[in-house]
């Protein structure tokens, strides 16, 4: 189901199916808890994409994500009074490293498939009960996109370089690529109506607007390169060869506020 039916934020629209949506929410977190079960003390300890984070603590961010989002959807109070995304991810991480990294592997095993068999057996009566992201508040459905869009990121900060070959599923990337699109859209000013490998991102107006559409001349465009490189992984300029350069500098806006 996609058009007027599917409940949306204030802030941002995103015109995805939900129910394939949380599918392949589910697919992916088994996936990663699939590779993750098998992980050594050693690989746990090798340096992950993230500048500050090893691989195990990547797994950490990974199972405080699980719990804010059970918290959540629970209207529990979360542990923290405010989020920056720049410094509240790292706090928690920091915090936990008492843990040894064996068993926040473990623990975060149990808590992908946990969250992957709530999220996927969820139905149209879930999809619209008021949650929250750091977009703000949102509907239920895309609270779970969010998580979607974080862990997808994280399991190639994980894994790949571990060497790991990570699928790039266009189940998963679309809609990956789509949130990636309208949260950096609610950094950009300026009106922007632009293709992305197939995702038209419309700025200007509240909400945001991300779209699917007939792939056209970037579908031989790498979406993980992009994804990573909207996130801050890589160089949008090298990701986006070929866009107008205006258009490429605003789609840098969330890498920036991640550097800043």
């Amino acid at each position: 189901m996609t058009g007027g039916d599917v409940p949306q934020g204030d802030q941002i629209h995103v015109d995805l199916d939900p129910t394939a949506t949380l599918a392949a929410y589910a697919r992916h977190r088994q996936r990663f808890a699939a590779e993750v079960r098998s992980l050594d003390e050693a690989a746990l300890a090798v340096q992950s994409r993230c500048s500050e984070w090893s691989v195990a603590d990547v797994l950490r961010h990974g199972c405080d994500v699980d719990g804010w989002m059970r918290a959540i959807w629970a209207g529990e109070t979360l542990p923290f009074s405010s989020f920056d995304p720049r410094t509240t991810p790292m706090e928690f991480v920091a915090a936990g490293r008492f843990t040894p990294d064996v068993e926040v592997r473990d623990r975060y095993v149990a808590s992908a498939e946990t969250m992957a068999t709530d999220v996927g057996s969820s139905g149209a009566e879930r999809w619209g009960l008021t949650s929250i992201s750091p977009l703000g508040f949102v509907p239920w459905w895309l609270s779970a996109l969010h998580v979607l869009y974080d862990s997808w990121v994280h399991e190639r900060d994980a894994l790949l370089p571990l060497g790991v070959a990570i699928p790039v599923v266009a189940e998963e990337a679309v809609p990956v690529l789509a949130y990636s699109l309208v949260v950096v859209g609610t950094l950009i000013n300026e009106a922007t109506d632009a293709v992305i490998a197939g995702v038209r991102l419309t700025t200007g107006e509240r909400p945001v607007i991300a779209t699917p559409v007939t792939p056209g001349a970037d579908t031989d465009v790498d979406m993980a390169t992009i994804i990573d490189a909207l996130s801050g992984r890589g160089t949008v300029e090298d990701a986006l060869v070929g866009t107008d350069p205006d258009v490429v500098h605003r789609l840098g806006a969330l890498a920036r506020m991640f550097q800043s």
